[in-house]
């Protein structure tokens, strides 16, 4: 067996003080650990969730990856998309005729369009 990186002393009583030494520190070592552990539980609990956005345009699946619906950012029906601004949501309305307002969250009625 190779030598280890500190030579250990031949007494019993010397080797049994080495052992409880190294037992006391790695309680205190595994007592850091936790305390770090919770501290950093307690800090990503206090983190502020960012705020979703207040509009989603929903690209269509193929090689034009043109837009194919529009949401509100509190629509859940789908997570495939991209966060938009209101001028870019009402552009896209207005201009791409094949796309349509989520029947679920109605962004059209949101946006005033059903209004007029």
């Amino acid at each position: 067996m190779p030598e280890p990186l500190l030579p250990l002393p031949p007494a019993l009583d010397q080797l049994l003080v080495i052992r409880r030494w190294l037992e006391l520190t790695l309680a205190r070592v595994d007592e850091r650990i936790g305390a770090v552990r919770e501290a950093e539980e307690e800090r990503a609990r206090r983190r502020p969730l960012p705020e979703p956005p207040r509009w989603w345009i929903e690209y269509g699946t193929g090689v034009s990856r043109r837009p194919d619906r529009v949401h509100t950012g509190a629509c859940r029906i789908t997570s495939r998309g991209r966060a938009a601004t209101r001028e870019s949501v009402l552009e896209v309305l207005r201009t791409v005729p094949s796309v349509i307002a989520c029947p679920l969250c109605r962004p059209d009625s949101e946006l005033g369009l059903l209004d007029s």
